[in-house]
């Protein structure tokens, strides 16, 4: 038998083969007090940011500001908040003001 084929040409019996290991993903750990993760985000989902900012704009009676899809969400012990690019970078320099 050949390891490259799923038929054996001379005795025309199906070889088979075993199955390729299963990939396992860990689960990433628990997030402690004052922790903060950025995961990347790919589902279809506005920005949080966006939607306050524009609001808020709408509320004054000022120009509203555009709507970003979410890339990523800021997950802490507590919450989910899903951003755009510019608010991802906004709110990470804001963290790590906090934690000098």
């Amino acid at each position: 038998m050949t390891p490259t084929g799923h038929l054996d040409l001379f005795t025309s019996t199906s070889i088979g083969f075993p199955a390729a290991p299963a990939t396992v993903r860990r689960q990433a750990p628990p997030l402690g007090p004052g922790e903060v993760r950025y995961d990347t985000f790919r589902g279809q989902r506005d920005c949080d940011d966006c939607w306050h900012a524009q609001a808020t704009a709408k509320a004054d009676g000022t120009p509203i500001p555009f709507r970003r899809k979410a890339t990523s969400a800021r997950r802490t012990p507590t919450t989910i908040t899903y951003l755009c690019g510019p608010h991802k970078v906004s709110r990470w320099f804001d963290d790590r003001g906090a934690q000098r």
